[in-house]
């Protein structure tokens, strides 16, 4: 598990354009693994061989983790989509309010299972819901966004899911 969640913060790191060298994700999960076991904290010599392991194990998770993807890691954000939705809809007030749901969405699963465009509509629906204001129902708005009801619900009840959970915690990384 240790090595997947390295390869995993290493190769997102990459997808998002904010990629770190492999040798300060080494440094970073051997720091808090000494941490986590209560061990000194010993400066890692990237000339080790604990150090060419590390870096090994990094590499090859990584190519597992693409492997098992089908090397498509390519995620559209719904941000995008989202000015464009409330131009149309002309509901320009619920522009901060969705791009606040929009970014509390990437904390879910929401970005790999649902099209960025229903994603985009359900955090539309959110916001417009939250402030009390009617969108076009005849026709449906959703279905000129190329979006489904069941879609937009399920984003809605993920969101609503997620705001029920207890506020996260800051936890001191060092004493």
């Amino acid at each position: 598990a240790k090595r997947v969640a390295a390869s995993c913060v290493w190769l997102a790191g990459k997808l998002e354009e904010s990629p770190r060298k492999s040798k300060h994700i080494i440094f970073v999960f051997h720091r808090m693994e000494c941490r986590r076991e209560n061990l000194p904290i010993a400066y890692l010599d990237v000339f080790s061989k604990k150090y060419s392991e590390l870096r090994h194990h990094l590499i090859r998770t990584e190519r597992h983790l693409l492997k098992e993807m089908g090397f498509i890691c390519h995620v559209e954000h719904p941000h995008k989509f989202i000015s464009n939705y409330l131009v149309t809809l002309e509901a320009p007030e619920l522009t901060q309010e969705a791009w606040n749901l929009a970014n509390d969405s990437l904390r879910t699963t929401l970005c790999v299972r649902f099209k960025s465009e229903v994603v985009a509509c359900g955090v539309v629906y959110a916001a417009a819901r939250r402030r009390g204001i009617a969108l076009p129902e005849d026709p449906p708005w959703w279905t000129v966004f190329d979006a489904d009801e069941a879609g937009i619900q399920e984003v809605c009840r993920v969101l609503a899911h997620l705001y029920s959970l207890p506020k996260s915690e800051y936890i001191p990384v060092y004493k």
